[in-house]
């Protein structure tokens, strides 16, 4: 039997899971060898793109008994298709690599406010939300290494990297998001035009006036504004009484933002800026209100980091300033760590406070502070993004851990079930997400798709038997 050591700690502090090594794969063939000798010897792979998964879990595999399958290597750009604006990328592709090569195209990149070399593949299986739009929004198709070795494609994706659209039959590019059921070796991405003009909105509020904040948040969110980009409530911190040491310096309990990009056409975002700025006029406690063009912001303005953002230039000094770290390679190293947790949450003015109640109090109860925002992903929902900071002393680290457990509990119980999970709680995220669940036709694509249980066991679907990592 292979010898196992403890997985190297990442920033959420979860518990180091027994890891068998890690196999580097350059090539999709590579991938393929992995998974076929994974199958005879009877062991599993657990796929990481750069392992910069930070908060829920970094590199480290859901389960005891794993191999690493590491993708960093696999950098290629296969396509880059400036005239119909889609690209087709392999997982070791960072958002800077992507972005970098857009510079001067007609194109650019909907990047996250996260790592710039973390992955643009791995960040959008997980479901994350970009600056223009959620990043599901980006997938176009995808190329995948499924659990007997064999090779299928999606969304239209041929074999040549080249995507003509949407074809006829099933598409199964969702089944492999947020899942356990193959590796994915290339992606499909849809480009955003580069508009004439970019601007983004910043508006602060009073605490006091959270729920007026909310009401123009919502009215943003329904207008359908030309060009309005993904808008946010965020900088909403939750502190309790005994106070939080975790906190960014530049924490401010004491005012609440919106902050969203408006793209198009001068005219166009001309206009939408005015509907936006006559919704945030008309809202109570309003501190400040600016519109800034992100093509003439300076270096020295605290929001230039965010207009890079909007203008899809990844930038990670805002990260390393919150997690008090020099060089994001550091990350998991960090004096403060820093957990994850992600509900989605209906857009609703009682809902959202019904929300933020439910994790006050759990806060309050625990000790421990949290960061929260809202990303409003459509005129009916929001992604509820709860970052929750801690020294990482024995102590803080169990009460953050707590809180985030308890918090899971209690939004479950509200209706509010995750859309992104951690590696401690993902194997249990399908079956808890509505009493009386059956996930029996999941356990039947796994096991059509990964007879063997080969690959990533515990990550959302549990149902495959065969030859696995233990908890």
């Amino acid at each position: 039997m292979e010898t196992e050591a403890l997985a190297d700690p990442d920033l959420g502090d979860h518990r180091r899971r027994h890891v068998r090594g890690t196999l580097f794969a350059g090539s999709t063939a590579d991938v393929q060898d992995a998974v076929r000798t994974a199958d005879r010897h009877g062991t599993a792979l657990y796929p990481v793109s750069t392992g910069r998964n930070w908060g829920m879990g970094s590199r480290t595999p859901v389960t005891d008994g794993c191999t690493v399958l590491d993708l960093r290597h696999m950098t290629r750009i296969r396509t880059l298709d400036l005239d119909r604006g889609y690209a087709v990328i392999e997982p070791g592709v960072s958002q800077r690599e992507l972005a970098q090569r857009l510079e001067g195209t007609p194109w650019m990149l909907n990047v996250t406010a996260g790592c710039a070399d973390a992955s643009f593949v791995g960040n959008t299986l997980e479901r994350g939300d970009g600056t223009i739009r959620a990043r599901s929004q980006d997938l176009l198709g995808l190329e995948v290494v499924l659990g007997t070795g064999e090779l299928m494609t999606t969304g239209g994706l041929d074999r040549h990297g080249r995507l003509p659209g949407s074809v006829a039959g099933p598409d199964l590019t969702r089944a492999f998001v947020q899942s356990n059921l193959g590796v994915v070796t290339a992606m499909g991405v849809g480009l955003i035009p580069r508009p004439e003009a970019i601007t983004l909105i910043n508006a602060t509020f009073t605490r006091p006036a959270l729920g007026s904040a909310i009401d123009a948040l919502t009215r943003i969110g329904r207008a359908a504004f030309a060009g309005t980009g993904l808008f946010r409530l965020k900088e909403l911190f939750i502190v309790p009484e005994s106070g939080s040491p975790a906190l960014p310096e530049t924490a401010d309990p004491e005012v609440l933002t919106i902050q969203g990009p408006l793209l198009g056409s001068r005219a166009g975002v001309k206009a939408a800026e005015e509907g936006v700025r006559d919704i945030v006029a008309g809202a109570d406690g309003l501190v400040s209100y600016r519109a800034l063009d992100t093509a003439t912001t300076p270096a020295d303005d605290p929001l230039y980091a965010r207009t890079l953002f909007a203008r899809g230039i990844p930038d990670c000094r805002s990260l390393r300033q919150g997690l008090r770290v020099n060089s994001c390679d550091q990350a998991d190293r960090a004096a403060v760590g820093w957990m994850m947790f992600l509900p989605v949450v209906p857009l609703d003015h009682d809902i959202l406070i019904r929300s933020i109640d439910i994790f006050s109090t759990e806060a309050e109860r625990h000790g421990t502070a949290g960061m929260l925002e809202f990303n409003v992903t459509s005129p009916h929902s929001t992604n509820m993004v709860v970052q929750i900071p801690f020294m990482r002393d024995p102590d803080s680290t169990h009460r953050a851990h707590s809180l985030r457990a308890a918090a899971r509990k209690a939004f479950l119980a509200a209706g509010f079930p995750p859309y992104r999970s951690n590696i401690d709680q993902a194997p249990d995220e399908i079956a808890d997400r509505a009493f009386g669940y059956l996930d029996g036709p999941l356990d039947g694509l796994k096991r059509l798709f990964d007879p063997a249980g080969v690959i990533a066991p515990g990550r959302y679907i549990n149902g495959a038997d065969g030859r696995r990592g233990s908890k």
